[in-house]
């Protein structure tokens, strides 16, 4: 039966109205506490933090690795000489017949002999050479026991050289390893801005990987304004190696039978010298490996002249032969212009032939042939025009 309650003011008793049901407590909604006081904006030291967003270039990161890679870097300190650092790419520019392999070659058997690299870890690529030229080489490497490679031999191929390279960095086997190329022509097209790119990218890959590349190239036909050697090619492997050197051949003073070679630093990223001048035997008659032997170090240059030559001082010099009337021939005036300028008669002799054509601004003179094969040089006219 249901409970009767009876109130004064009502004339009558009435049903009550039962209480309205609660929710359960789990589902009482509590007041919405203050936005600063939220316990979801406050982190909660025992939980992990959320890992960020993936990106694209997330899959690339190195984090995690400095362990390994520091443990794969390669010290830079003095490898070949005093200029070619270990763990780097180095590119060595010189006219041909300067010197250059001469050197390297002997400063890769002073590194063997002074133990700063394994002969097992040495490998010369050559692919600038004649036959007997490559047979001397080769034994002078085989008697310490580093490498040489060299076209067709083998089945060894020029256009190999990246993918073995690459295998190297991918296999781990870069590492401790010295590659000296010789000339980089043979294996990257150096006029094609897009293929030495990629081949310098190859060799950036390898030093990263703890290996040695020394690269040698020749310098380009026309030199820099003030007479100094340019490098060939475009500027990616100025531009991607480490360090880059510029030689210039070095005549001695007193002893017409030794020449030398200064390799000026163009570029470097890590303590490498400004210069360094090497002197070498060349007496008409002895052996590549006599050469060899006789390479060593020059402190003072003070022995030695460098053919580096202003243009404009020997062109002048030339002008006023030809207009004197010099009918001699090509080496007759380049040995008096020589003597006249102070200059050696090699740097005479590119001057001549650099400006030598039929183009007004372009070149100063060109020659008739004459009895017995000789050159009568005759300044041409600057104020034509070709057709």
């Amino acid at each position: 039966m249901s409970e009767v309650a009876v109130f004064p003011e009502d004339n009558g008793p009435r049903k009550l109205k039962p209480p309205p049901l609660r929710p359960p407590a789990q589902a009482i909604r509590q007041p919405t506490p203050n936005a600063q006081e939220t316990p979801a904006t406050k982190p909660d030291p025992q939980q992990p933090a959320k890992p960020a967003p993936k990106t694209p270039l997330g899959k690339y990161s190195l984090l995690g690795m400095a362990d390994e890679i520091e443990a794969r870097a390669t010290a830079a300190k003095p490898l070949l000489g005093k200029f070619v650092l270990q763990g780097q790419a180095t590119m060595i520019y010189a006219a041909p017949n300067t010197g250059k392999t001469l050197v390297v070659l002997k400063l890769c058997l002073d590194a063997i002999d002074a133990g700063r690299i394994a002969p097992a870890n040495l490998y010369y690529v050559n692919a600038d050479d004649s036959s007997e030229g490559l047979a001397s080489k080769l034994r002078l490497m085989q008697d310490v026991g580093a490498h040489m490679l060299a076209p067709g031999f083998n089945g060894f191929k020029t256009s190999q050289l990246v993918e073995i390279l690459t295998q190297m960095i991918e296999g781990g086997s870069a590492r401790g390893t010295c590659v000296i190329i010789d000339t980089l022509k043979k294996f990257a097209d150096l006029m094609d801005k897009k293929r030495s790119s990629e081949f310098a990218q190859v060799c950036r890959q390898y030093v990263m990987a703890g290996g040695t590349i020394v690269a040698l190239g020749h310098t380009a036909k026309n030199p820099n304004s003030d007479g100094s050697p340019r490098y060939q090619g475009t500027t990616d492997i100025l531009e991607d190696f480490d360090a880059i050197y510029v030689a210039q051949p070095l005549t001695s003073k007193t002893n017409a039978d030794v020449k030398g070679a200064e390799f000026i630093r163009k570029k470097c990223r890590a303590d490498s010298p400004e210069t360094v001048a090497y002197a070498y035997a060349a007496k008409p008659g002895i052996s590549y490996e006599e050469k060899v032997a006789s390479v060593e170090r020059v402190g003072d240059l003070g022995d030695f002249v460098t053919e580096q030559v202003s243009d404009p001082l020997v062109m002048d010099a030339i002008v006023r032969r030809i207009e004197a009337g010099c009918t001699d021939g090509k080496m007759a005036l380049a040995k008096a212009v020589a003597k006249e300028a102070g200059v050696p008669q090699r740097a005479v002799v590119g001057v001549l032939q650099r400006y030598t054509g039929n183009t007004p601004n372009e070149h100063l003179w060109n020659f008739e042939t004459g009895p017995h094969n000789k050159r009568f040089y005759r300044l041409i006219d600057q104020t034509k025009r070709d057709s």
